[in-house]
């Protein structure tokens, strides 16, 4: 098998994965393709290598696989039980199950686990700060909450393009990383998202 052949079936199945997402979850249509977006063109401004980048847009796409394995009514009601939060929170683990089961995406498991881990070590699954995320995990974690906060939910209406753009400046040094942010606040004027207005 050639090398483009081996890029094409990898691309075919996390277009699969990502399908099988949004027929699951409906609400999902186009966000880990967003997410991808933005966070190559994060990537890209801090000077990541292609091979990285690469990898990048991979993990993206997949990030939130493992929303197959959750209740549908687990993400359509709100307000969520303490318990039903907990239950959310295990979709990184599970997309991490998915992910792993294919050997050329292992290397993506961990920054997938790590996308909502925060750079004050309040997010989850290991509580993790700083620098001990791995970097693309949190590149993930601001592209993520950029289309997660531009997404209306169940849990609260989509905020505008500068409510959210603000949301993430002040999530600066607590939440994200901050020259993630300040990598995504030089290429956010520019990004033209996938399925937005």
């Amino acid at each position: 098998m050639t090398r483009d052949q081996l890029i094409r079936m990898e691309n075919d199945v996390v277009r699969a994965f990502v399908r099988a997402l949004e027929l699951a979850h409906p609400h999902l249509e186009g966000h880990s393709e967003r997410v991808a977006s933005y966070a190559v063109a994060i990537g890209c401004e801090l000077g990541l290598s292609k091979a990285t980048l690469r990898a990048l847009r991979l993990a993206a796409a997949l990030h939130d696989i493992g929303m197959l394995g959750l209740p549908d009514e687990l993400l359509t009601v709100a307000p969520l039980t303490p318990q039903q939060r907990i239950q959310i929170q295990e979709h990184p683990r599970l997309s991490v199950l998915l992910v792993s089961r294919i050997h050329r995406f292992k290397d993506l498991s961990l920054w997938i686990e790590c996308h909502h881990e925060r750079w004050d070590g309040t997010g989850y699954p290991h509580g993790w700060r700083g620098e001990q995320i791995p970097l693309p995990a949190r590149v993930l974690a601001v592209a993520e909450a950029f289309d997660g906060m531009r997404t209306e939910t169940p849990y609260r209406p989509a905020l505008s393009e500068q409510q959210a753009v603000e949301a993430i400046h002040q999530g600066a040094g607590t939440l994200f990383d901050p020259r993630v942010v300040q990598a995504f606040l030089k290429v956010q004027p520019v990004l033209q998202p996938v399925g937005r207005e």
